[in-house]
């Protein structure tokens, strides 16, 4: 890393409800996201995990939180880099 601060990230989230009855979730703005669930209050738990776990994968911890802009299918969720938290519960 160059010595900049990571920035938080806006991740979108499309929620729909596949023919089998289950929900599903993906995001435009981060590959390979896919969460399924039963219901749609699973899956709504399931997605910040998911997104984690993604950022984990290269190496970044987050933390997720989800934002208020919400549609029927669209979900805005927020990826903070926990160094970033971390730092900022440093400073007196």
């Amino acid at each position: 890393m160059s010595g900049s601060m990571p920035k938080a990230r806006l991740v979108h989230v499309l929620r729909e409800q596949g023919e089998s009855g289950w929900f599903f979730a993906t995001s435009p703005d981060l590959r390979g996201l896919l969460v399924t669930a039963p219901t749609l209050d699973a899956l709504e738990q399931a997605i910040p995990a998911a997104i984690r776990d993604l950022y984990a994968a290269c190496d970044q911890d987050v933390i997720v939180t989800r934002t208020d802009e919400d549609t029927d299918h669209l979900r805005g969720w927020v990826a903070f880099p926990a160094v970033v938290a971390k730092q900022a519960l440093h400073v007196a």
